[in-house]
């Protein structure tokens, strides 16, 4: 391999980590507010 291709190799593969743990991060919130609001729905019943 060329040392462009190791460059660009390394570069997509820590692109690709960043997007993985913003994913995460995203997908962790989506879940945090998806249980905030079935809570906030649950008081609004009892109401």
């Amino acid at each position: 391999m060329s040392n462009n291709t190791k460059a660009l190799v390394l570069a997509l593969t820590t692109e690709d980590s960043e997007l993985r743990a913003a994913l995460t991060e995203a997908q962790e919130l989506l879940i945090e507010t998806a249980v905030d609001e079935g809570e906030m729905h649950a008081r609004v019943e009892e109401l």
